[in-house]
């Protein structure tokens, strides 16, 4: 009896063993590594103003989309925050690059050292969602990434500083790829900003700004090479965006609304394509009335009538009264008088307004090859990062479902037909 056993015992072995051999054997895909970058007020249509040789390169193995449509304001910070939270702007609390906050009567000013505090930062980047789930990250300048947030902040991270050239961040980008795996960043962010900051001196559309996006591309092609040379091209998702487009701004379209209402009402908060105002104590309807009468070039809201595509009313931040300056025009804060080059820029308007859209490519293991889809909404880019590096969500207002095309695992899009965003 015993002998019967081990006989079976050793048939069942070789069995098993035999059919193992016989099988396929499963290849376990890589860890993908996602490089988020940003090149600042890169227009939807600047990849087509010049030539753009390393992007296009890029592209013929990637996805573009039509647009990346902004939240409302489409400026820098609240747009950089939603990217990485996909939260619009009244639910992560960034509700300008300048904000009072009438709960603790504090100014936030992308300049100070506001920016490092944690209590303005709602909402769970991409960075924390991604180090509470185990892996590590890496921000080469990215809106919130120096502040503690939920107590946690990126492995490896660098305070801006717009002396950094761009030759010195990608180094930065590709040391960090260079750690051993264990405590290599497997999310990590580039920021660039020469679009934006030409933009606003000499335009959108000026000799400037095609010799920045020539620049860019440029730096480009110096990450792309070091990718290549540490072999990682084929195991890296890159993800490139913009935070919003630029409008340009005539020189003589400025709107003084110090001379429609007395400083002395109110305090203005932000300027340039929009301005929060407070009002003093118990003159909230004389500021209203007084800019509803004088009307010009500009949009004038009480707090509950603005725009619900706006998504921009719920936060204690955003000021009881907000002015929307006409696509082209400029609120000048309260006793200036700004100067504009012949043709200067701006952004912060409408985000639906097609200057405003901002730019989204991407490329990798986890992207379908050379198609072009529609617009964009950029509250669903976390969504699809999130899902590229397998990782939960955090509660948030975007949509996988509108996104989700573009990669591998779904079904292609025909670039001659680009997708529309469903509403």
């Amino acid at each position: 009896m015993k002998f019967f056993f081990r006989l079976t015992y050793f048939v069942s072995f070789y069995f098993v063993i035999s059919c193992a051999s016989q099988s396929p054997v499963a290849k376990v895909p890589p860890l993908r590594t996602l490089l988020l970058i940003s090149m600042d007020g890169f227009r939807w249509d600047y990849l087509d103003k010049t030539d753009t040789p390393n992007l296009h390169a890029f592209l013929k193995d990637g996805v573009r989309a039509k647009g990346l449509q902004s939240v409302f304001p489409s400026v820098t910070f609240p747009n950089h925050y939603t990217i990485v939270t996909g939260l619009y702007a009244e639910h992560h609390g960034i509700v300008s690059n300048e904000m009072y906050d009438p709960s603790t009567k504090k100014h936030f000013d992308i300049k100070t050292t506001e920016v490092d505090a944690p209590d303005w930062w709602g909402g769970e980047p991409l960075w924390v969602s991604a180090e509470k789930q185990g892996i590590r990250t890496g921000t080469m300048f990215w809106v919130g990434s120096t502040a503690e947030i939920k107590g946690v902040r990126p492995t490896y991270f660098e305070k801006y500083d717009a002396k950094v050239t761009k030759s010195d961040r990608i180094a930065k980008v590709l040391g960090w790829l260079d750690i051993p795996l264990g405590k290599r960043p497997r999310f990590l962010t580039l920021y660039f900003e020469d679009a934006d900051t030409i933009g606003h001196k000499f335009g959108p559309d000026s000799p400037e700004e095609k010799k920045a996006i020539e620049g860019l591309d440029a730096a480009f092609g110096e990450l792309w090479s070091g990718l290549k040379s540490r072999g990682l091209e084929d195991s890296t998702d890159i993800v490139i965006v913009s935070d919003h487009g630029m409008a340009t701004v005539e020189a003589n379209h400025v709107i003084h609304l110090d001379s429609l209402v007395k400083a002395a009402d109110v305090e203005m908060v932000g300027g340039g394509a929009f301005a929060n105002l407070w009002p003093k104590k118990g003159k909230e309807n004389v500021v209203f009335k007084a800019l509803s009468r004088a009307k010009s070039h500009y949009q004038v809201y009480r707090k509950n009538e603005i725009p619900e595509r706006f998504h921009y009313r719920e936060h204690r931040r955003i000021a009881p009264i907000l002015v929307v300056a006409d696509e082209g025009w400029y609120l000048a804060k309260f006793g200036t008088s700004p100067k504009f080059n012949a043709h200067s820029g701006t952004h912060g308007y409408d985000p639906e307004l097609e200057s405003m859209q901002g730019t989204l490519l991407a490329r990798g293991p986890s992207f379908h090859r050379g198609i072009e889809i529609g617009s964009v909404h950029n509250t669903d880019l976390y969504e699809l990062m999130c899902h590229i590096l397998g990782i939960k969500p955090a509660p948030n207002d975007g949509n996988f479902l509108r996104v989700q095309a573009m990669l591998k695992s779904e079904a292609p899009v025909s670039a001659s037909e680009p997708r529309p965003v469903p509403q």
